[in-house]
């Protein structure tokens, strides 16, 4: 009786009964759209064939060994305007080192041995913040006094001889001089100072198909090309050789 049921019940709804499923034969199912012909799909914004044409035409160009004019500081050379300005910087930067030395010794200043926290003044705070590995439980800061390099710390850079060159590489990293980040910063802007030497361009630089060519490399300003060169010693032998012919 139950199964009579379930099958008046489910010709009612308009699902047909099997033995293993039931399968819906209403208006529920949606069919897939169809595919559109060539005519009716909706056209390209740019045609294809425009596109590989441009995509030709490029190529192309990026084949062209064409020149770029670079303007300084790019070319190599210097700002000349900032000369000036990288002076007073770096001698401000001495000034500043020394005033604070000065104020350093009659104000203490303090430094957690764990975290690097740093308090100016005495005695210092005791805010639990030292949440690093190796504090203590109770996050309390293990203070210690400390100097000018903990209020004005100092940010390092590599020291490069020429600025255009080849990057630093891994392996040198422990080869190339770290100076001060501001340093290096004043130096390549014109700023000599004979510890660190530096590599200063009497002729810009060119950017030729993507690459920087350097005329200097190719022709250094102290290569005489001449210098060993005697032009009039083939005259002296071309007279030897008619004198030779008239004996």
């Amino acid at each position: 009786m139950r199964r009579i049921y379930e099958e008046n019940l489910a010709a009612a709804a308009g699902i047909k009964s099997y033995d293993c499923a039931l399968y819906s034969t209403g208006s529920g199912s949606r069919e897939l759209p169809r595919k559109l012909k060539r005519s009716e799909r909706k056209p390209w914004v740019t045609d294809i064939n425009e596109l590989k044409r441009k995509s030709r035409l490029e190529k192309q160009e990026r084949r062209v060994a064409r020149e770029t004019t670079l303007k300084p500081p790019e070319n190599g050379l210097l700002v000349k305007e900032l000369i000036p300005v990288a002076h007073e910087v770096l001698a401000a930067r001495t000034q500043l080192l020394t005033c604070v030395s000065r104020v350093a010794e009659s104000i203490p200043i303090f430094v957690c041995s764990v975290c690097g926290d740093v308090h100016v003044g005495d005695p210092p705070h005791k805010i639990r913040t030292c949440n690093v590995s190796g504090s203590q439980k109770n996050k309390e800061h293990t203070w210690e006094r400390g100097g000018v390099d903990h209020v004005f710390p100092v940010v390092e850079s590599f020291h490069l001889y020429d600025r255009l060159g080849r990057a630093v590489s891994h392996n040198e990293r422990l080869q190339v001089d770290r100076i001060p980040a501001i340093v290096e910063l004043c130096i390549q802007a014109g700023v000599e100072i004979p510890e660190y030497p530096t590599r200063r361009f009497d002729f810009p630089v060119y950017r030729v198909a993507g690459r920087l060519i350097d005329f200097e490399k190719r022709f250094p300003k102290y290569d005489l090309s001449g210098r060993d060169i005697k032009p009039f010693g083939f005259w002296e032998m071309a007279k030897r050789s008619k004198g030779d012919k008239n004996l």
